[in-house]
């Protein structure tokens, strides 16, 4: 007769995999929703109850290893109270378990982040304290990452990054650091008592590359691809090119990320109401936006359609190999890339996608920035302000040539 398993030990019921770490009063369950779905933990946190979260994962082996790295965490969160010590291992550790903004992003951005984080472990060590930290570690740090040479493993080591990287790597550590500082641990006391780095200033770029690109630039790379077209050799790679125009004009035409782009269904448009919806599982902040559409993309989007071959149904940009999923990011960037070719433009350094979001951005520097941050897609104004409205020659000239003067009047008034 079959030995009964424990329910320490993984145990299946109705194809679905399941099973408990720890003991009473220290006890998280690992469980899938779905036979072959993603695996779940759950732990009694008190004056809270059950906390459930996926932990992202479809294989057994990794979600027992982030059960027992939670249940060592949650094993040691009193020594942790009563040293004032954290080491930033089991600060990661918590982080990525337990804090919203990091498990309710998308599972690009959440590897990014892991990557960052592997350089400040690699770089610190898993057992540094991280209240002891101080601005000249991050100086250093920044130095060693920028210049390269920390060794992750036996056989790898960083290479020597720009500016960009090391912001990525300093921006997770603070934002751990920030987090640390609202949870609480029992009897009223806080992961961390202070933030270390309060006050540090971040690495920054002093001449960060921005490019915008031109309304000749889009012209020229749109009349090429109409020839790419219009050379097509079969009908598959006839849609391809049209598909490619048709990402290039609602980029152009909405100030869209591409990564909202390619994810758009038709479903999304709406030609009775003219507005365009960008789902929130599209956007990088995770946020809903309902938006006008102007009459002009309106009569472009369904001539699109009708090239198309009348589809009204589906993703507007699916994959080649899958028609359920949309076109990967990679595949579409090479397209575009060979677009500029065929129309003999020099590369824009530091963007492909993204300068023409920077370009509708600052066309519209004269319009409300709260009407153009919610239009585009941007949570806060400052960003748009600071990062995508970039100055020109002609608003330049027209603050240069005012001739209003301050009065006494004014002046006193």
């Amino acid at each position: 007769m079959a030995r009964k398993p424990s329910r320490t030990e993984w145990k299946q019921h109705n194809g679905t995999w399941r099973r408990s770490l720890g003991n009473r009063g220290t006890r998280i369950r690992l469980f899938q929703k779905r036979s072959g779905g993603m695996f779940y933990r759950a732990v009694w946190i008190s004056g809270r109850g059950i906390d459930k979260r996926c932990l992202g994962t479809l294989e057994r082996d990794k979600a027992e290893r982030l059960g027992k790295e939670l249940l060592a965490a949650l094993l040691r969160e009193e020594d942790i109270a009563g040293s004032g010590s954290l080491p930033l291992g089991e600060l990661w550790q918590r982080y990525k378990n337990e804090c919203v903004a990091f498990t309710s992003c998308n599972q690009r951005y959440r590897l990014e982040l892991e990557a960052h984080a592997t350089v400040l472990l690699a770089f610190f060590g898993a057992e540094c304290d991280v209240t002891d930290l101080t601005e000249s570690d991050q100086i250093a740090f920044a130095g060693k990452r920028r210049a390269g040479g920390i060794r992750l493993s036996v056989k790898k080591q960083t290479r020597p990054v720009r500016m960009r990287t090391v912001q990525g790597d300093v921006d997770l550590l603070h934002a751990m650091l920030r987090w640390a500082c609202t949870v609480r641990i029992g009897r009223g006391a806080r992961l961390l008592d202070r933030n270390p780095l309060d006050g540090a200033r971040r690495p920054r770029r002093e001449n960060p590359r921005r490019p915008v690109a031109s309304w000749q630039r889009f012209e020229r790379t749109r009349a090429a691809i109409v020839e790419l077209t219009d050379a097509a050799k079969n009908d598959a790679e006839r849609k391809k090119w049209l598909r490619l125009e048709m990402a290039l004009v609602l980029v152009e035409a909405t100030g869209r990320r591409v990564g909202s782009v390619r994810q758009l269904q038709w479903a999304d448009l709406d030609f009775e109401r003219d507005t365009v919806r960008w789902r929130a599982e599209a956007d990088k902040k995770r946020k809903d936006w309902e938006v006008p559409l102007t009459p002009a993309l309106r009569e472009e989007l369904r001539a699109f359609r009708v090239k198309l071959g009348g589809t009204f149904g589906g993703l507007l940009f699916p994959s080649p190999s899958d028609s359920s999923a949309p076109v990967r990011r990679d595949v579409l960037d090479h397209w575009l890339r060979a677009a500029e070719k065929k129309a003999k433009l020099p590369k824009l350094d530091g963007g492909l996608w993204h300068p023409y979001r920077r370009a509708w951005a600052t066309s519209r520097k004269h319009l409300p920035a709260v009407d153009v941050a919610a239009a585009g897609g941007w949570s806060d104004v400052a960003t748009l302000l600071r990062c995508y409205q970039r100055p020109d020659d002609d608003t330049m000239l027209r603050v240069m040539v005012e001739s209003r003067k301050i009065t006494e009047r004014m002046k006193t008034g």
